[in-house]
């Protein structure tokens, strides 16, 4: 082939790929205390580091190939979420006055994310909540965005936007959050009452691995929490409580940590004098139960019958009690 072609060939190739990344670059404003801004993904690693200049501009090195999620951090609790879609050239203006509202221009998903994150604060209803909700699901069928939200909408009572949804985002099956999203809503059918409760196995603080399925037998809490989680930390006292009126009648509780380092754990599980079940894989969010049981937030619970059945979702504090009270006596 003639050498005049291959290096055209190589040329179109390399600038036709070039043109399909996504990039960022942007403004802090109103400024005093920052002088670097972190691209992170989602699991808080650090990818870049940048020095905003004197009129608080920054512009990012890396080249987004693929649609993933990113966090724009100033520190620990300041940062941006970001979306990039291949071949966006993406800017973004943040308000140190304003931190809430980040200005993006050509960033689709990202501009969705606030947009709808914004109308969902001013309602308080569920209805009208999952009714928006279903709005942004008819109107943008195909955004990684709205896996960040469909939780409003309980897969029992809508389980057709859910995998609706898994089904058209297969083309972003390169981010490891939409794979999960695909991969639990394949599996959710066991993450309602009445279902088999899906395997755990984690290592407990000594490094010894705990079957969910050995507590078989006893009702069962699952509990996701962690060290840093302050509603988690505000109902331990409620859960030692139950646990040393209800252990010996046939109650146990399996808790699942996401934090991150073996030494927070422990000590908050020492400093809130927590005796019952402990295992985590400390991958934080990545947490390979947290996955399974597509846990958002925390707290969140999962009570058990006798047999590794679902019993209910979501108890804590006084439903709990009652309902521990319903199944075990005074």
């Amino acid at each position: 082939m003639n050498k005049i072609i291959i290096i055209a060939i190589l040329f179109f190739t390399s600038t036709t790929i070039f043109a399909k990344s996504a990039s960022l670059k942007g403004r802090v404003i109103n400024n005093t205390k920052y002088t670097k801004i972190y691209l992170q993904d989602i699991t808080d690693k650090t990818i870049e580091i940048q020095k905003l200049d004197e009129n608080g501009n920054f512009t990012f090195k890396t080249k987004f190939k693929d649609f993933d999620f990113y966090l724009l951090r100033l520190e620990e609790k300041v940062f941006t979420i970001f979306f990039p879609e291949p071949g966006e050239k993406s800017e973004i203006i943040i308000d140190i006055n304003d931190l809430q509202n980040p200005k993006f221009t050509n960033s689709i998903h990202s501009k969705l994310f606030y947009e709808y994150r914004d109308k969902l604060r001013k309602l308080k209803t569920s209805s009208k909540r999952e009714n928006l909700i279903i709005k942004m699901l008819s109107e943008n069928p195909s955004s990684p965005t709205c896996i960040l939200f469909i939780d409003i909408l309980k897969f029992e009572k809508y389980p057709s936007y859910y995998k609706k949804l898994s089904k058209n985002l297969e083309p972003y099956s390169s981010s490891q959050m939409v794979t999960d999203f695909i991969y639990k809503t394949n599996n959710i059918g066991n993450l309602v009452v009445g279902g088999q409760a899906p395997e755990i196995e984690l290592n407990n603080p000594e490094g010894l691995p705990i079957k969910l399925s050995s507590t078989k037998g006893q009702y069962v809490l699952i509990d996701f929490w962690a060290s840093w989680c302050r509603p988690c930390r505000m109902e331990n006292p409620n859960n030692v409580k139950l646990y040393e009126k209800y252990h010996k009648k046939g109650f146990e509780i399996y808790a699942v940590s996401l934090d991150k380092t073996k030494d927070a754990w422990t000590k908050a599980i020492t400093d809130d004098n927590l005796s019952w079940i402990h295992v985590s894989d400390l991958k934080y969010w990545q947490s390979a139960a947290a996955k399974t049981y597509n846990v958002r937030g925390i707290p969140h619970t999962i009570l058990l019958d006798r047999e590794g059945k679902i019993l209910a979702i979501g108890l804590r504090g006084k439903a709990l009690e009652n309902k521990l009270k319903e199944l075990l006596g005074e």
